[in-house]
């Protein structure tokens, strides 16, 4: 309940009332009694505590009232969290397209809502919602620092429409949160957006100023609640069941058939409101969708981000703070995949995650079964972390991999100081790590160590970045990624993003984005030869007010290659020091269009050659049902010696029946292989926690005097249910 107005303040004690009249904080009303959530608000308690909130437009017009009018009202009992939400507009302005969960942002109109439920400041839970009931989630990190997109949780919401505006009714339960709670009254941070598709309107309860955003967490209001229960015990056991057929091609070009039956068990045990251990039996991930294919035109190894949930819930707990893309210390697809990303066995996993007063815990320990390809391994994660101050951090970390051939460790510190008042108003990062790898039988020193620094000035007319970073010759974490070995790094970028003013002669630009320069400068640490060096300038960059966008670019860059690499099948570029040119053009049309497209156009000297690239994405939503795109990349590249070309398409329909039962097909093709790869999967949601999915896998390969043949096949259906004890 919003007590801006006094109207409502009879429903708070007198001795509380100084606390919610500031227009900061708000007041959760406690109810005896549960809501039936259909999205039409008729409940008496929202028509006693529903009242309007003043949001104030971030975009396209700072500092003003949000043009259409939004109603809240939140309750809570002694199991969930209750938010009602009236969102006015005229009904033939309502834009919404989207049906799946977790769905595109960019295209409807959306209602946000973030918690802070440790009142921490710095990392929050955020849902979020569109006109017709499709729902969203994700994590925020570090005060905006990182998010976890593919974070799922169970809540529900129901929506409706009527001709002057929508309606939403949400129901958080509170297992479905990690927080601290009091005996009287638990504060929270809380915040609220709302994104008006036709006028591209931006509006926030609070941090609405344009260096800030939802995602700053530190900027966000309080909620007081009562009554929420303290240290409630529960077990959520999560069965599942597979069934299904497999094949793959063998040696003699024909398909070995074999059944896909599979059980296992998710089992989550809340010691209270704070701390909760996760137990994974037979781990299973078949409903994860298959990697997007990328041509790598480097001698680096390419990076593919974690989709398995296991992993990705919690994955800020065990963040070494190293940053960038360079050394990532911990990479959790090394673990449960082979250097190929083919699955391997996990027996069990086991998790604890958890915050008490200011300190944040996690521990992990996972098990992989012996396969015909890989060894038996345990692996395991422990990490300790210390809010210091308003925004700021410093923790430690450290994993093992034990297996019948070495043990391994890899241990680092870390810190990061943040405030948003440098120089009154503005936001400032500053922040380092350093970690050590040591593995059996092999000698310690200096050359084990890594160690990244940086200083971020993340605001909205400047954004600027310095970092350092360095790799000795004998650290290798062996549960991480290093895309580059036995290095040192520089690297820097300035933003200048100036706006026109709205009653100009450029008032058609929402915001000029131009880089006067970027630098990168890495050498090995054997001798300090040049590796990379790139200084790039982006001398055009704009956003429009309709939503169009448009990035000009060249980049100077010199490569020292010291070894022969295969650049394609074909192609070896040779050992040398290569200097040159390349120019780029970013082009983009409005995401909130029913058809919209993205460009990429690329070209200039490569090595000893050169090369054009060329990439195109096409959206076409005809309803909110039914949704085309159309991603295409062509490669060609012209050396001294040798030429190639390559081209990948993938074709994906995206269908939805309701906001519970949706799905795609998705179709990829890669010349350099000749494979098509074929991807199918229905997902039906028949309570919140509760999924069933149908997934179909086909690769199709060319044969000699066969033509296409399946070279592998799989057909499945997962069921996972959810039990609360």
């Amino acid at each position: 309940m919003i007590l801006s107005n006094l109207k409502r303040v009879t429903l708070v004690p007198f001795y509380l009332l100084f606390l919610y009249t500031n227009g900061q904080s708000l007041l959760s009303q406690y109810i005896d009694e549960p809501i039936l959530v259909d999205g039409k608000l008729s409940e008496s308690i929202w028509h006693e505590i529903l009242q309007p909130v003043n949001l104030t437009q971030r975009e396209l017009y700072e500092g003003r009232p949000s043009k259409h009018k939004t109603w809240l009202g939140i309750a809570h009992d002694a199991h969930n969290l209750y938010i009602a939400i009236r969102c006015e507009q005229p009904y033939h302005t309502i834009t919404a397209y989207e049906l799946a969960r977790d769905f595109n942002v960019l295209l409807d109109d959306v209602f946000y809502i973030l918690l802070d439920t440790y009142h921490d400041r710095r990392n929050a839970f955020v849902f979020y919602t569109n006109p017709h009931g499709a729902r969203g989630d994700y994590q925020v990190f570090d005060n905006g620092k990182a998010t976890n997109i593919n974070w799922n949780t169970v809540w529900d919401v129901k929506t409706s429409i009527d001709s002057v505006g929508w309606s939403a009714e949400i129901v958080i339960p509170f297992i479905s949160l990690r927080f601290e709670s009091r005996t009287d009254s638990t504060v929270w941070g809380i915040n609220f957006e709302r994104n008006i598709r036709y006028l591209r309107e931006q509006s926030l309860w609070m941090g609405w100023k344009r260096d800030s955003r939802l995602n700053l967490v530190t900027n966000a209001g309080q909620i007081h609640l009562s009554k929420l229960p303290n240290s409630r015990k529960f077990t959520e056991l999560k069965p599942y069941g597979i069934s299904g057929m497999g094949g793959q091609l063998n040696s003699e070009n024909a398909l070995n058939w074999r059944s896909l039956i599979n059980t296992g068990m998710d089992i989550n045990y809340l010691f209270n409101a704070s701390y909760r251990l996760n137990i994974s039996l037979n781990t299973d991930f078949a409903q994860i969708e298959s990697d997007r294919q990328q041509v790598n035109l480097t001698r680096f190894p390419l990076f593919f981000p974690e989709l398995r949930e296991f992993f990705l819930e919690g994955q800020d707990f065990f963040d070494m703070g190293f940053g960038g893309d360079r050394i990532i210390p911990f990479y959790t697809r090394r673990i449960g995949l082979d250097s190929n990303y083919q699955p391997i066995p996990i027996i069990a996993g086991i998790r604890l995650l958890g915050k008490s007063k200011g300190t944040t815990l996690g521990a992990m320990n996972i098990q992989t079964a012996k396969t015909n390809s890989a060894i038996a391994e345990n692996f395991s994660a422990f990490s300790i972390r210390k809010d210091l101050g308003l925004q700021s951090t410093v923790g430690g970390m450290t994993i093992l991999r034990i297996n019948e051939n070495y043990q391994h460790t890899t241990t680092g510190v870390n810190f990061r100081f943040s405030t948003s008042q440098f120089l009154g108003s503005k936001n400032l990062n500053v922040g380092g790590a350093l970690v050590g790898t040591l593995t059996s039988q092999t000698p310690t020193n200096t050359e084990n160590f890594a160690y990244r620094f940086f200083v971020q000035y993340p605001n909205d007319k400047f954004n600027i970045f310095l970092s350092t970073q360095m790799a000795g010759a004998n650290f290798s974490p062996k549960v991480g990624l290093m895309r580059r070995e036995d290095f040192n790094e520089y690297f820097a970028i300035i933003n200048y993003q100036p706006r026109p003013n709205p009653n100009g002669p450029w008032k058609w630009i929402r915001q000029f984005i131009i880089s006067p320069g970027s630098v990168t400068l890495t050498r090995i640490n054997d001798g300090n030869r040049l590796q990379t060096f790139q200084y790039s300038i982006s001398p055009i960059g704009l956003e429009t007010r309709s939503g169009e966008s448009i990035y000009l670019y060249a980049t100077r860059q010199a490569e020292g290659i010291f070894v022969p690499f295969r650049i394609f099948a074909n192609t070896i570029i040779n050992p040398g020091e290569y200097w040159f040119t390349r120019y780029s053009a970013d082009l983009s049309t409005f995401r909130g269009r029913k058809i919209w497209i993205s460009n990429n156009y690329s070209f200039g000297q490569l090595f000893d050659g050169h090369s054009n690239d060329v990439s195109m994405d096409i959206n076409v939503r005809s309803s909110r049902f039914i949704q085309f795109t159309l991603l295409n990349s062509y490669s060609r590249a012209i050396f001294q010696q040798s030429s190639f070309e390559v081209l990948l398409t993938s074709f994906r329909i995206r269908y939805a029946f309701n906001p519970n039962t949706f799905g795609f097909i998705l179709a990829q093709y890669n010349s350099a292989t000749h494979e098509y790869l074929l991807n199918y999967r229905l997902q039906w949601i028949p309570f919140p926690g509760a999924d069933f999915f149908f997934i179909a896998n086909q690769t199709l390969r060319p044969v000699a005097e066969r033509g296409l043949i399946t070279a592998s096949i799989n057909v499945m259906g997962k069921l996972i249910w959810r039990f609360v004890i």
